[in-house]
C-alpha cells in the first residue's frame, strides 16, 4: 500500500470523530433536559470508550487474521449510523449510554488499524511523523467537534447539531473504502487477543506511558469545555451563551493538538521515542496541576496556559503508537494494539466520570485537574528506564 493513500485514512479518522464531542460541549444543556448529576453524564461521555474497549478485544486482534482495510470500512459504517442514531434516539442517560457504546466500538476498528496501516506504509526514520501526521487527525475530528457543535447551539440545539454532524461523518465510509483497496493481506497470525505479547521487552513500560497519558487526555476532554462554561457564566452569560462560548474556546485549545501529536512524533524521530514521551508527560503534568486555579484569575492567563495545555496534552499521543508497532512482530501487532487500547481507553472510561465525582463530591475545578494530572505523572515514571538507555539506542527495545 502506498504512502500517498495510506494518508487518506487521516480524513476517515477526523470524519468518524466529528460528532463525538456532542455530549462534552452540550453538558450544561444535557445535565438540565435529563435532570441528571455530574457523575452520570460522564458515564454519557465515556460510554464511547466502552464500546471501544469492548471492540479492541475482539477488532484489533482480527486484523492479525482479516484483512484490515474490510475492518476499517466495516467499522466507519457503525460509527457513523450511531452518531446519525444519537440525537434522534437519545432520551435520557441510558438510552444515549447505549448509542454512544455503538459508537466507540466503531472507532475501535478504525483508530489502532489505521495507525498498523500508515505505519507499515513508511520506512522507519519518517515513522513517527507520518503516524504523527495520522494520530493529529485524531485531534483535529476531536476539536472541530467541540467548535461546531458550540456555533450550531444557539441555532440548531443539541440535537440538531448531532444530527449534522452525524450526516457528515457517514462520508467516511468511501474514503475508507477507497484508502484501504490496495492494503496488504493480513499476516496470518491469530484472530485472537494474546496477552503474552506483555513479554515483549519494553511493551509493557510503553503501554502504562500511554495509560497515564490517556486519563489526563480524557480528564481533559470530557471537562475542559464545561470548567470553560462555567468561568464565562461567572462573568454574567446565560447557560446556552456559556455553554456555546466554553466548547469554542475548548474547541481552540484542544485543537492545537493537531499541531503537538505532529510534532510530538517529528521529535521522537530525533531523540527517541521513550524519551520524547516522557518530557511531554512531564510538561502536561505540571500544567494539569495549576490548571483548575486558574478560572477565578485574568482570563489572558487561563487562555495561554490552556494554549500550552492543549499542545502538551496531546504530543506523547503518536509516540505511544508508533513505538508499540516497532516492538512487536507483525504477526503479533494486532493482539499488542488490543492491549494498549485496553489500558490506554479503560482508563479513558474512568477518568472522567472520576473527575465529574470530584465535582460531585464538592472539590471543584482544581480537584479535577489535579487527579489529571497526578495519574499522568504517576504512570509516565515506567518510561524512566527506557528514556535513559544511551542515545537512540534503543534498538530491540525501542526506536
Amino acid at each position: 500500500m502506498t504512502a500517498r493513500r495510506a494518508y487518506l485514512l487521516g480524513p476517515v479518522l477526523a470524519l468518524a470523530l466529528l460528532p463525538s464531542n456532542l455530549v462534552a460541549a452540550a453538558v450544561p444543556l444535557l445535565m438540565a433536559e435529563w435532570e441528571a448529576g455530574a457523575a452520570a453524564i460522564g458515564w454519557v461521555f465515556s460510554a464511547y470508550q466502552v464500546g471501544y474497549l469492548i471492540g479492541v478485544v475482539f477488532l484489533l486482534p482480527l486484523t492479525d487474521r482479516v484483512r484490515t482495510g474490510l475492518v476499517i470500512t466495516g467499522c466507519a459504517v457503525v460509527t457513523s449510523a450511531a452518531f446519525v442514531a444519537f440525537p434522534l434516539l437519545a432520551h435520557d442517560v441510558w438510552s444515549a449510554v447505549a448509542l454512544r457504546v455503538l459508537a466507540g466500538l466503531g472507532l475501535a476498528g478504525i483508530y489502532l488499524p489505521g495507525v498498523r496501516v500508515v505505519a507499515g506504509a513508511v520506512p522507519a526514520h519518517r515513522r513517527g511523523f507520518a503516524v504523527g501526521a495520522y494520530v493529529s487527525s485524531f485531534y483535529l475530528g476531536t476539536a472541530v467537534s467541540l467548535w461546531l457543535t458550540g456555533a450550531l447551539l444557539p441555532h440548531l440545539g443539541w440535537r440538531g447539531a448531532g444530527l449534522g454532524m452525524g450526516v457528515l461523518a457517514v462520508l467516511a465510509i468511501p474514503i475508507a473504502w477507497f484508502a484501504t483497496q490496495s492494503s496488504g493481506p493480513p499476516p496470518g497470525g491469530r484472530s485472537r487477543l494474546d496477552l503474552t505479547v506483555v513479554r515483549v521487552p519494553g511493551v509493557l513500560r510503553v503501554i502504562l506511558g500511554y495509560t497515564g497519558h490517556s486519563w489526563e487526555l480524557y480528564v481533559s476532554r470530557g471537562w475542559l469545555a464545561a470548567y470553560l462554561a462555567a468561568v464565562m457564566a461567572a462573568q454574567g452569560l446565560d447557560r446556552t451563551a456559556a455553554t456555546s462560548a466554553g466548547s469554542q474556546w475548548a474547541a481552540l485549545m484542544s485543537g492545537l493538538g493537531t499541531v503537538g501529536v505532529w510534532f510530538g512524533g517529528w521529535l521522537s524521530d530525533r531523540l527517541g521515542r521513550a524519551r520524547t514521551a516522557l518530557g511531554v508527560a512531564v510538561l502536561s503534568g505540571l500544567i494539569s496541576l495549576a490548571f483548575g486555579f486558574l478560572g477565578p484569575g485574568p482570563w489572558p492567563i487561563l487562555l495561554g496556559v490552556g494554549l500550552l495545555y492543549g499542545l502538551a496534552v496531546s504530543a506523547d499521543s503518536a509516540i505511544y503508537s508508533t513505538a508499540v508497532t516497532e516492538l512487536v512482530p507483525p504477526h503479533r501487532l494486532g493482539s499488542a494494539q488490543a492491549l494498549q487500547a485496553l489500558c490506554g481507553f479503560g482508563a479513558t472510561v474512568v477518568a472522567p466520570v472520576a473527575a465529574g465525582a470530584v465535582l460531585d463530591l464538592g472539590l471543584g475545578w482544581p480537584g479535577v485537574f489535579i487527579l489529571a494530572g497526578v495519574v499522568g505523572l504517576g504512570l509516565a515514571g515506567a518510561l524512566v528506564p527506557l528514556a535513559r538507555l544511551p542515545g537512540k539506542k534503543l534498538a530491540g527495545i525501542l526506536q
